[in-house]
């Protein structure tokens, strides 16, 4: 855990020292995750490649997601590990939490679930949301909210889940072909 806490250190020493910078990472560390859902918002309403593929992606993700998160409270309900600032002197950009387990990072959890959704069916743009989560994941030790063990095991959740989810594909593309048939049809319901 020493190591843990010397990682933790080498990213959190940067904050304070410019204001600026700061107020970015903690924007991003804060708004971020919605900006994830945005880019899959935009995708469900996508006109540009096949609007089922797009569509089902979305729900291939949003199940990512869940899952991913809902372990994450499981682990938090069965182990409880203190926020940084509680065993270490840190330099703190939001408000103290003590009642929130630090493992895992659900900020990370999250944003790696969706990456890695995104990337399984397009490697461009999953690139771009990888990079992202990365810097989800950074920003969390910069704030001084999360040890780096924090957002890895948020990431491996997420990756665990991924590659079980997309192992069952088979199993829910029907579910997700007709979510998105009954959708259709609300929506031309409502149009008319």
């Amino acid at each position: 855990m020493k190591l843990d806490y010397k990682l933790f250190e080498m990213i959190n020493q940067f904050a304070g020292k410019n204001a600026i910078l700061d107020q970015f990472v903690l924007l991003f560390s804060k708004y971020g995750p919605i900006l994830f859902g945005i880019i899959f918002v935009g995708l469900w309403f996508s006109k540009s490649g096949n609007k089922m593929e797009n569509r089902k992606l979305v729900l291939f993700a949003l199940t990512i997601a869940v899952l991913t998160l809902g372990i994450d409270k499981i682990i938090e309900m069965s182990y409880f590990r203190p926020r940084p600032f509680v065993s270490h002197t840190v330099t703190l950009l939001v408000e103290k939490s003590t009642m929130d387990p630090s493992f895992p990072s659900n900020h990370a959890a999250g944003s790696f679930a969706l990456a890695f959704a995104l990337f399984w069916k397009h490697r461009k743009a999953g690139s771009v949301l990888l990079i992202m989560a990365v810097f989800m994941a950074l920003s969390r030790l910069y704030i001084g909210v999360h040890y780096p063990l924090d957002v890895l095991a948020g990431a491996f959740i997420a990756l665990s889940v991924t590659w079980i989810v997309i192992s069952q594909r088979r199993l829910l593309e029907p579910l997700f072909d007709r979510i998105i048939c009954v959708i259709s049809k609300l929506n031309l319901k409502t149009n008319h």
